[in-house]
C-alpha cells in the first residue's frame, strides 16, 4: 500500500497545482470582469450625460424657435386683423365638417 501513496504522490501533486491554476484563473477572470463591468458602466454614464446634454440643447432651441414663432405670429396677426379673423374662420368651418362628417 505505501508503493501505491508513493506512485499517487506525483499526481496529488499535479492537481493539487492544477487546483492552483485554476483558482488564479478564476481569479484574473473575476478581475478582467470587474474592470470590463467598470467601463460599461462608465460608458453608458457617458452616454446618459451626453444624451442629457443633447436634449436639454434640444429643448432649448425648440423653446426659442417657438417663442420666436408666437411673436411673429402676433406680429402678423395685429397687422391684419381682418384676414386672421378669415383664416380662423375657415379653419374652423374645415374642422367643422370633417369633424360632423363622422
Amino acid at each position: 500500500m505505501a508503493h501505491r501513496r508513493e506512485a499517487d504522490a506525483p499526481l496529488r501533486e499535479e492537481l493539487s497545482q492544477l487546483r492552483a491554476d485554476i483558482d488564479s484563473l478564476i481569479g484574473t477572470v473575476g478581475r478582467l470582469a470587474d474592470g470590463a463591468g467598470d467601463q460599461i458602466l462608465s460608458g453608458a454614464k457617458r452616454t446618459w450625460s451626453d444624451a442629457q446634454s443633447r436634449a436639454g440643447d434640444a429643448f432649448d432651441t425648440a423653446w426659442t424657435e417657438g417663442q420666436r414663432h408666437l411673436k411673429s405670429t402676433e406680429k402678423t396677426i395685429q397687422a391684419h386683423p381682418y384676414i386672421s379673423i378669415a383664416i380662423a374662420a375657415g379653419i374652423g368651418l374645415l374642422l367643422g365638417k370633417l369633424i360632423s362628417s363622422r
